[in-house]
């Protein structure tokens, strides 16, 4: 079984995307070219790049609740994550913020951190990510851990920044570029479980991998 958060990607977020590419197909089933469709197909764009952001925001988000599930004292929290906390704490202007971690505490501490910093991304691109997967997992560099260059996924994400901020001005898009960005982020939301769940395992010893990889199509 994968995570909670692929499986809400698969059944929920990337079903509007296939009904996009669906909705396209009967309406051009002859494939006579454009035919003002280039609405849906930015559509498609916009729907694919909320469930690629909303998917690596909930597997953040899992990874901390099976850390501060597994995990008796902060000290046992990757290096990384442990500097995180104790950054958060000092810069806080709140005079009675390091009692928080006290006891269990630094487990909302820490869920309550994340969230917070979750809820400013808006550009899922490699250059934030990275960051935060560090910040929060003790991940050095996730985007290592993709098959395709981390361009194709800032190009991609770049598109749509392009569709939001200029609408029906934007560079057009084939049906074909939605299905090749589609493919491409399956793949990658695939890897990133894979590689989460191991790296979760393998920072709790004792413990068992918190859900199943699974193979690659």
């Amino acid at each position: 079984m994968p995570s909670k958060s692929l499986k809400k990607f698969e059944k929920s977020l990337i079903v509007d995307v296939e009904r996009i590419i669906e909705t396209h197909r009967q309406i051009n089933h002859q494939g006579l070219g454009r035919r003002g469709l280039g609405h849906i197909t930015r559509s498609g764009v916009l729907m694919l790049c909320a469930a690629w952001e909303m998917y690596v925001e909930e597997i953040l988000k899992e990874s901390v609740h099976y850390f501060a599930g597994k995990l008796d004292h902060p000290n046992e929290l990757p290096k990384a994550v442990q500097k995180e906390l104790s950054r958060a704490v000092k810069e806080s202007k709140h005079e009675l913020k390091p009692l928080e971690l006290a006891g269990e505490g630094w487990k909302s501490l820490y869920h309550n951190h994340a969230s917070e910093v979750l809820s400013g991304l808006n550009t899922p691109k490699s250059g934030n990510l990275d960051p935060l997967f560090t910040r929060f997992l003790g991940i050095n560099k996730l985007s290592n851990s993709w098959s395709c260059q981390a361009s194709e996924i800032n190009d991609f994400v770049s598109v749509r920044g392009d569709i939001a901020h200029t609408g029906s001005e934007a560079s057009y898009v084939t049906i074909n570029n939605l299905k090749t960005y589609k493919t491409l982020v399956e793949k990658i939301v695939l890897e990133i479980d894979n590689y989460i769940a191991e790296h979760l395992r393998d920072s709790t010893p004792g413990q068992e991998m918190p859900w199943r990889r699974r193979l690659n199509n």
